[in-house]
């Protein structure tokens, strides 16, 4: 299995998550990615969807990162915001094509794309870390200030909601809504228009808007008391407890 697939789309790089069923983040998955976007250095833009028409990410996949002890899931949540920083500071132009659900660590990945687009119908975006007793990772809490601002990201993350399309266009979780069918399509024009400017000035406009926002990043990951959460009794048993429903579902 590939994890992840990269199409060439007249010089536009189409980067497809493929973990099925939910494209849940395990190591691999971060890793294949990050090499994916590390090795886009010749594309002129960047469309990051899924190869499932019913989901884009359910975050990560707590079947599989529960049971690290504390050392493995101190690698594996640094090499994700690592990932969530690449994406955020990459100079090319990158739109997230989200076919359905962005829970959790999916939802974070998309958001540090330049703009999302989101099928209409059912899909779900939100941050659900709140109600698994862990709160939002200190550096992603200032890519969603960035995205949100401060009460925006405050609420999205506190009340642990996954808010439908309307909501998430309203608080500007999602920039545009299309049609299923239409869904990559118009990804990949949006990507295209967004390429066809000058790219030096494009890149610097990014860095100029995100330079703030990368520095309270990387000071936030050197003293995030995430792994105490996350190893708490409280976590462990609401994580516990999902992780056996997803069992059952399986």
């Amino acid at each position: 299995m590939s994890l992840v697939s990269v199409e060439n789309r007249d010089g536009i790089a189409l980067v497809s998550l493929d973990r099925p069923p939910a494209n849940a983040f395990s190591a691999d998955l971060v890793a294949r990615l990050d090499r994916a976007f590390a090795d886009s250095g010749n594309f002129r833009a960047i469309v990051l969807t899924s190869a499932s028409p019913k989901i884009f990410s359910g975050g990560w996949d707590l079947t599989v990162v529960s049971k690290f002890a504390r050392a493995e899931m101190q690698a594996f949540y640094d090499a994700y915001c690592g990932l969530v920083r690449r994406i955020f500071a990459n100079a090319t132009p990158i739109v997230a094509a989200l076919p359905g659900h962005a829970i959790a660590g999916g939802m974070i990945v998309a958001a540090a794309a330049d703009e999302r687009f989101v099928a209409e119908g059912p899909a779900r975006l939100g941050l659900s870390e709140v109600a698994l007793g862990v709160p939002l990772p200190a550096c992603c809490v200032e890519l969603f200030r960035f995205v949100l601002g401060a009460r925006g990201m405050e609420r999205l993350t506190a009340s642990a909601e996954n808010v439908p399309v309307d909501r998430a266009l309203a608080m500007g979780l999602a920039d545009r809504a299309v049609a299923p069918a239409d869904l990559e399509a118009a990804a990949l024009e949006r990507a295209a228009a967004l390429s066809r400017g000058s790219p030096q000035a494009y890149a610097e406009t990014k860095r100029r808007a995100r330079a703030e926002t990368l520095e309270r990043f990387d000071a936030a990951r050197r003293d995030d008391p995430f792994l105490d959460y996350w190893f708490s009794p409280d976590a462990r048993t609401r994580i516990g407890a999902l992780v056996e429903r997803l069992s059952k579902k399986g």
